[in-house]
């Protein structure tokens, strides 16, 4: 047995351990797979870390850089498992990931009948637990039937995750509720993902179990106003530092808001609803949430509840989500007066129908000293966005700026205003730039050919009407030879990407993505043979 073999069934035999994992790490430091050994030790930074750690944003990034580079260079190995379970192997190994590996196994019961392939899949779990350290299992198109039977099994025992996605949506399933209450197995749980829908009885049942006292994150759909209060009465429920929620209807977030606190909840994500503007100004005044440090609101918020949200007093916020929100430019202003804005660390409000002046008012806020993500893409920021975003000094620390725009509404500025942007724009720590479909012309794409964009290690450039004389500036500066992404797709490029087919441009490269160019068969057969060229 190698000294690598030792260090990994350390590994297996202490999933829950990050000490084996971290000593792996150094071994791969040590024997030239630096990469890799920095996955590892960022991914139990980030599961070990709340949002609000100084280091998260950039541990964030970093994270997907060395994802794509491994994803690239250093495919994973091919496993087989028994009893159709499947884990992402090979290239996709790299890319649904916890603590550095894999970060479920999976099973899919749709052409599996009756209860015999169940026993089957719990018999293949520790044959799977010696190869893989994940202890996460994702089941879908299960029975009542079959789910029982699985959980019947001991083997369940050494779960820490579950997600359920069941093999039917046809109203409320209390009964699986019920029946993982019941599963004396479960209890070293520490996150449950309920893909369905499920009422009283079935919230009761869970409030009541005795089994999921270790449980820290929760993912629950369409839980009326009955379901939330029942659980709010289980001291786990209270004890969870990531709560998810989806589809909630209406009166579900107001009852969740008069809960009593939740001590350890650090993060609350809100997806696919509509909460009226009472319902925000309970958030506003509610103290169940007292160390809630991201909020990831993915609800509808066209009528005043940006400015409810805004009114809230005890928040500190390091990371605030409002990606399809649809605030709109009243709402963007009103963000912009909330107190709490200058804790923000990353802030996302794409797909938000903002124009130039929303844009600028949450942009050009002088209080964003700490922000070091900027999302503002699928907007129209127009000139007065850019100049807002070049013209702020306190976001000298971004480190992430994504200013891409829709096909359909180009963003309202032209190339020389980018170009403008550009010139002007001083952020020393830029490592990911994001302008998709900015269509900025020629001239101003020279501009990122200079040793103010050294710092970068993304950048995306995808229909931005680029030329190939543009593009040769670009891949030769050697002020972006440290890129890990460049994306050129949809420029009608031909053959200034061809630098690119030799691995000592850009050497760090793991992400090329050249497609929807006018490259010629030959040479886009030479660069496919780089890895992470994609043609």
């Amino acid at each position: 047995m190698t000294d690598r073999d030792a260090l990994y069934r350390s590994i297996l035999a202490h999933p829950h351990d990050d000490t084996p994992r971290l000593v792996y790490a150094d071994w791969l430091q040590e024997h030239g797979r630096a990469e890799e050994a920095e996955f590892i030790r960022a991914e139990c930074r980030l599961e070990s870390s709340a949002p609000d750690d100084p280091e998260y944003p950039e541990l964030l990034d970093r994270r997907e850089e060395l994802r794509l580079w491994l994803t690239a260079h250093v495919p994973g190995p091919r496993l087989k498992l028994a009893a159709g379970l499947m884990v992402p192997d090979a290239a996709d190994w790299w890319k649904h990931t916890a603590r550095g590996f894999p970060w479920q196994l999976a099973f899919g019961g749709f052409d599996y009948h009756g209860l015999k392939p169940v026993r089957a899949l719990a018999a293949a779990l520790p044959k799977a637990f010696a190869k893989i350290p994940t202890r996460a299992l994702a089941v879908s198109f299960l029975t009542a039937d079959q789910l029982a039977e699985l959980l019947r099994q001991p083997a369940v025992a050494g779960l820490d995750r579950l997600s359920i996605y069941p093999g039917t949506t046809e109203g409320p399933q209390d009964e699986v509720c019920e029946l993982l209450a019941r599963c004396p197995h479960l209890g070293n749980l520490r996150e449950l993902m309920l893909h369905f829908p499920f009422g009283e009885a079935g919230a009761a049942a869970l409030a009541g179990s005795a089994h999921l006292a270790r449980l820290a994150r929760l993912r629950a759909e369409q839980c009326p106003p009955a379901a939330v209060r029942a659980l709010g009465s289980a001291g786990w429920f209270r004890g969870l530092r990531e709560l998810w929620l989806r589809h909630l209807p209406d009166g579900a977030f107001e009852e969740l808001c008069r809960l009593d606190p939740f001590p350890d909840l650090h993060t609350l994500q809100l997806e696919e609803a509509s909460f009226p503007v009472a319902a925000w100004r309970a958030f506003a005044r509610s103290r169940a949430f007292p160390r809630l440090v991201r909020l990831d609101n993915q609800t509808e918020m066209t009528d005043g509840q940006v400015g409810a949200l805004a009114a809230a007093t005890g928040l500190r916020l390091a990371d605030l989500g409002l990606g399809v929100a649809a605030i709109g430019n009243d709402g963007a202003e009103a963000l912009a007066r909330a107190p709490w804005l200058g804790s923000l660390r990353r802030l996302s409000v794409s797909f938000n129908r903002l124009g130039p002046s929303g844009v600028a008012a949450v942009a050009g806020n002088r209080r964003l000293t700490q922000l070091k993500y900027l999302d503002l893409s699928h907007n129209t920021p127009g000139a007065a966005g850019l100049r807002a975003v070049a013209g702020n000094p306190v976001l000298r620390g971004l480190a992430t700026l994504n200013l891409r725009t829709n096909y359909d509404q180009p963003g309202g500025f032209t190339p020389a205003h980018v170009h403008e942007f550009l010139t002007k724009l001083d952020l020393p720590r830029l490592r990911h730039l994001d302008l998709w479909n900015c269509r900025i012309g020629p001239k101003a794409a020279r501009l990122l050919a200079g040793e103010k964009f050294a710092p970068l290690t993304r950048l995306n450039l995808g229909f931005c009407n680029l030329t190939d004389a543009a593009v040769s500036a670009l891949v030769a500066a050697p002020a972006l030879q440290n890129l890990v992404e460049l994306t050129l797709t949809g420029n009608k490029l031909t053959t200034s990407v061809e630098p690119l087919a030799d691995p000592r441009t850009m050497p760090r490269l793991g992400s090329a993505v050249l497609e929807i160019n006018q490259i010629d068969r030959p040479l886009a057969e030479k660069l496919r043979r780089r890895p992470g060229v994609l043609v």
